[in-house]
């Protein structure tokens, strides 16, 4: 029996001291590493450029700064890189990147092809008017048979032509934003976070937005990453730890986030 028991006593301390040593693995199994993270700027709050045209800053910015502190990798340039978002979305799809930000949406179609981490931020998607232009513009069912801008291929799009609207595609949101102001759009269809701040910051183009939410399954924001990396269950148990330890709830709120 004694035998027995200790013999009991040695496999548990094996296995725990097994289960100490895969973790202690994990932990370290970024650091030291470097990972080329890009970000789409679509603008404040989720990724823009400022007055720096080489860093950005934003929700997702901070969100991977987090990651790089806990996990101990280096970053390619020691920065999260600007890219437009279907270049971003290549060079990740095909390895040449290892993280995609900038309020990227994780849909079901991406799901299979990415690997990516929790949702941290659930969101709508929103119709951008002119109250110059277009004050008839007050519900989402006005843009029919109106210009509106669309990334091509993006929930937006399909949105737009449910409605009756008449798509036109842009391959930058900020751009589109002032096609809008200016009347060379009667609108845009695009997240809700950063159309919302640019038309409630740049007040004297008198632009706004629709208040209800729409294309909700649509907004649901996380980082994505190559499919089927070593690095991807820890990237995204971190990311859930942040979010359970109200990291990335602190984050939101310091850019104003709901």
């Amino acid at each position: 029996m004694y035998i027995v028991k200790k013999l009991g006593a040695v496999l548990i301390a094996a296995a725990l001291g097994s289960c100490v040593f895969n973790q202690a693995a994990a932990e370290n199994e970024l650091k030291g590493q470097t990972l080329t993270a890009l970000v789409v700027p679509s603008g404040a709050p989720m990724g823009y450029l400022s007055e720096d045209l080489l860093h950005t800053s934003g929700v997702d910015i901070d969100i991977i700064r987090e990651l790089q502190r806990r996990l101990g990798f280096k970053l390619t340039e020691d920065r999260v890189i600007p890219q437009n978002f279907s270049e971003g979305m290549k060079r990740v799809l095909d390895g040449r990147a290892d993280i995609i930000s900038g309020g990227i949406s994780l849909t079901p179609a991406r799901a299979e092809q990415y690997g990516y981490t929790p949702v941290y931020l659930a969101s709508s998607l929103t119709v951008l008017y002119s109250k110059t232009h277009n004050p008839d513009i007050k519900t989402i069912h006005d843009i029919k048979g109106k210009t509106i801008g669309v990334q091509e291929g993006s929930p937006s799009e399909v949105y737009a032509e449910k409605l009756g609207a008449r798509p036109v595609y842009f391959y930058s949101n900020v751009l589109a934003n002032f096609m809008v102001a200016t009347g060379k759009y009667d609108g845009m269809i695009f997240d809700r976070p950063p159309t919302a701040d640019f038309a409630r910051v740049m007040k004297t183009l008198n632009l706004d937005v629709t208040d209800e939410p729409f294309g909700q399954e649509t907004c649901r924001f996380a980082l994505l990453m190559p499919k089927n990396k070593s690095y991807n269950k820890l990237i995204h148990d971190t990311v859930q730890e942040m979010i359970d330890d109200g990291t990335i709830a602190a984050i939101l709120k310091k850019w104003h986030v709901e």
